[in-house]
């Protein structure tokens, strides 16, 4: 008997967007895949009360889809707590699953939001504890829904960020023949991502042979020599391109759950550099091996000093990011463990 899925997507944004795109590319050839979007990408920001109520909006409709699937013998996989809360009345236990990389209650150790009021917390407890199983993709998020909404180990499994696609478009470069350290920033929020302060560190080098490339929709007003790209989407030419001709992925960010870019980077052959407050770091980079999670962004624009002036380190950190994905993130390895979690084969 053939496997069906419903896919809930939820691409409330750019990253979001990117999680739907690679579930998508990852399923549609292995089974017979129904996709529905709980919303749209916004074209441009919107306010948090339009953002509600476009919710309430599309839950009549989500909650006959998803009776619909269940009618065909469909799994529902939601993407996010969001969606399933919304469809709550209508799923089934047995037939139910959350993906996500984040909750509420996650964030707020790393940010100034107050914290989540307690009706909300015990109803998102209560959605998380209806599913068969809620699909962690970090150590961070499982851990979380572990203390703060009391999911038992047994229905909490952990699942890998699909990067197969990524893994086909960034191909890396032969090993250049020059003495240039080229530097990537990609972040959309330039400030929460920590753009600001490897600008500023930019700007302090002396070395003609250190570039830097920054790819965001901020504003960047101050000229450091830095290459700044703002109208770059995924999967052009020309973004593959800035993968492919640099040599340091640097992400200094402030407050992340998993930063798909990270893997991208890795897929592409990049040393990473990051923070800790990327939650989903510990994925894809290994320290010492393929790059380095810091403590704080001090510390990795310290570590960040180090590494410019060791070519021989990069070249080996480069290479040893595209071997672990090849290794770690293939499309039959990551989708047979979720076709085994939500179909038990």
């Amino acid at each position: 008997m053939e496997n069906k899925l419903l896919l809930v997507s939820f691409p409330i944004d750019l990253g979001n967007a990117g999680y739907e795109k690679r579930l998508i590319g990852m399923f549609q050839n292995l089974l017979d895949l129904k996709v529905y979007r709980f919303v749209e990408p916004p074209e441009k920001p919107i306010s948090h009360k339009v953002l509600i109520r476009q919710r309430f909006l599309k839950a009549y409709s989500l909650s006959k889809e998803v009776q619909k699937a269940q009618r065909e013998g469909r799994k529902v996989l939601f993407h996010g707590i969001s969606p399933a809360l919304f469809a709550y009345p209508f799923t089934k236990p047995k037939s139910s699953y959350i993906l996500t990389d984040w909750t509420r209650k996650l964030y707020e150790p790393m940010t100034d939001v107050l914290p989540s009021p307690s009706w909300l917390t015990f109803v998102h407890k209560k959605i998380l504890n209806s599913q068969k199983y809620v699909m962690g993709m970090t150590d961070a998020v499982i851990e979380e829904m572990v203390k703060d909404y009391n999911v038992s180990r047994s229905k909490l499994k952990k699942a890998k960020l699909p990067f197969s696609q990524d893994l086909e478009i960034f191909i890396p470069s032969p090993q250049r023949q020059d003495n240039e350290v080229r530097i990537l920033f990609v972040g959309g929020d330039m400030y929460r991502k920590g753009g600001d302060i490897l600008l500023d560190w930019f700007a302090q080098q002396n070395d003609p042979n250190i570039r830097m490339t920054m790819v965001t929709k901020s504003a960047v007003k101050v000229d450091t020599g830095a290459t700044i790209e703002t109208n770059i989407q995924y999967g052009q030419p020309q973004h593959i391109e800035l993968f492919k001709t640099h040599d340091i992925f640097v992400l200094p960010t402030l407050c992340d759950g998993y930063p798909a870019v990270l893997g991208e980077a890795a897929c592409a052959g990049l040393a990473i550099l990051t923070t800790k407050n990327a939650l989903g770091a510990p994925e894809i980079i290994k320290n010492g091996i393929n790059g380095y999670i810091c403590n704080s962004q001090e510390d990795l624009l310290n570590q960040l000093n180090i590494l410019v002036k060791n070519k021989p380190l990069i070249e080996d950190m480069k290479k040893n990011s595209r071997e672990f994905m090849e290794k770690e993130f293939s499309l039959n390895r990551v989708a047979k463990d979720y076709i085994d979690t939500i179909f038990e084969n």
